[in-house]
């Protein structure tokens, strides 16, 4: 005969299935769970911009604010970590040269060290051939960042964005600049090779390649008497040189946003949208606005007893002629590029 199971003997097994079935679940979910979380991590991404502009700049802002658009835009799945630590490891040339050896993915670079992978991108820094009223007509910014990318693709690099630098501002501690031929004799820093130390030459003075972050230092040791910089770059050195001269058009810096196309091209499809997206939004078409910062800082400046002229339109006449020979060379070496050029923005609108 069966032998009849106690009530206690039911209620024990009972229980012991319902934790062992309770076990099963909460172990499975807790590898769900790890999966999932392991698969999300998987896919998120930290990369690393950097850039040599020297702290504190109107730029930044828009720096953080392409930042905080990716990360909106991917859900935080991609984030950008801009100059980590608050410091600058690759200045001028370095920046570019990080990207393409896989160091870094991203950098902010002045246009002049583009002329380090084919001179014929110097084009974008001859004198008198970018102003603001051409960069914000509709769609030229980004024409020339597409024929910018026709010398960059085959270098394994992709152009995301062209971000104003600046219409630069002579500015010296004791010099006042009028004339072309106050500059004879000068030394004057340039932020990098190639065109714009040809344009300093061309007045003879002595051009110097000097990182923003070293100006300071190299004015106050005698290694230059002047600079050639930004707003923002006369910002953080004025107390040690406090009078501007800008000569409109003459050397008119910009910088281009620019991704190692190989890490660029492994991101998730949302992700690299993302990032090709707000570099555009918040830096591309940010023109108009960042001429407005240097308005106003330059406003600040001379309200806090800073000297600042510029020179006439009728007065341009002088500089162009001056320069003219720097322009005939580069279109005599490089056509190819100026014809280029040419079809974005007609010698006539120039």
């Amino acid at each position: 005969m069966p032998r009849r199971l106690s009530e206690g003997s039911v209620f024990f097994g009972a229980f012991f299935y319902k934790s062992i079935r309770w076990a099963a679940t909460t172990i499975m979910g807790f590898i769900v769970a790890t999966l999932f979380t392991t698969a999300t991590a998987a896919m998120a991404t930290e990369a690393i911009l950097v850039h040599d502009i020297a702290p504190p700049h109107p730029r930044y802002r828009h720096f953080y604010g392409m930042v905080a658009e990716v990360a909106s835009r991917t859900s935080g799945m991609l984030t950008i970590a801009i100059n980590p630590g608050g410091k600058i490891l690759y200045p001028g040339q370095a920046s570019l040269d990080a990207v393409r050896s896989g160091r870094v993915p991203l950098t902010f670079v002045n246009s002049a060290f583009l002329q380090s992978i084919n001179p014929s991108l110097g084009f974008i820094n001859l004198p008198f051939t970018i102003n603001d009223e051409i960069m914000m007509k509709p769609g030229v910014s980004e024409r020339v960042i597409r024929l910018v990318q026709t010398y960059l693709e085959p270098n394994g690099l992709e152009v995301l964005g062209l971000m104003r630098g600046a219409d630069t501002i002579f500015v010296f501690k004791k010099h006042q600049v009028r004339r072309p031929e106050d500059l004879k004799g000068l030394k004057i820093r340039v932020a990098g090779p190639g065109v714009y130390q040809e344009i300093v030459r061309s007045f003879e003075a002595e051009p110097t390649v000097i990182p923003a972050i070293e100006m300071g230092s190299a004015l106050e040791h005698g290694i230059i008497e002047g600079m050639v910089t930004s707003p923002g770059g006369w910002g953080k050195n004025v107390l040690d040189a406090p009078n501007g001269s800008l000569v409109p058009g003459l050397i008119f810096y910009t910088y281009f946003f620019i991704a190692d196309k190989s890490w660029l091209n492994g991101l998730p499809l949302e992700q690299r949208k993302a990032l090709m997206d707000a570099a555009r939004t918040q830096v591309t078409e940010k023109w108009r606005t960042m001429q407005q910062d240097d308005f106003q800082l330059i406003s600040t400046l001379v309200a806090r007893g800073a000297t600042y002229w510029s020179v006439p339109t009728d007065g341009l006449a002088l500089w162009k002629k001056r320069v003219e020979g720097v322009t005939h060379k580069f279109k005599s070496t490089y056509p190819a590029v100026i014809e280029q050029f040419r079809a974005i923005v007609p010698e006539e609108d120039r």
